[in-house]
């Protein structure tokens, strides 16, 4: 983290510069809070599923174990802390739901 976080800050940054003129740029982070990547951010998108679903989908893409899967867990923010830091919520339902939330929060980040 020591040495990836500055590099991927950086790469960022510079990319960032590139885009000046556009009317929103979104940063995905897989930890954007862990990282304090968050106090950079004018608006904070969260998108949240149920534990086991995502406990579920990491031993599946990772093809790790369920214990292997909640240690990484315990090293991240809680739901409830990443919420209280967000301006938008995206509930990971289904992919309809996903596209109406998105859908919704991209014309509301469109008048701003």
């Amino acid at each position: 983290n020591g040495i990836i976080h500055p590099a991927v800050h950086s790469d960022f940054q510079a990319w960032l510069a590139k885009h000046k003129k556009a009317r929103f740029i979104i940063k995905e982070a897989a930890i954007l809070f862990e990282s304090g990547s968050y106090k950079n951010c004018d608006k904070i998108i969260t998108v949240i599923a149920d534990e086991q679903i995502r406990i579920d989908r990491v031993m599946m893409r990772d093809q790790i174990s369920e214990n292997q899967v909640r240690m990484r867990i315990k090293n991240q923010w809680s739901d409830e802390q990443r919420i209280a830091k967000s301006n938008y919520l995206i509930y990971n339902t289904s992919l309809e739901n996903l596209y109406n939330q998105t859908s919704s929060i991209y014309k509301e980040l469109l008048t701003l």
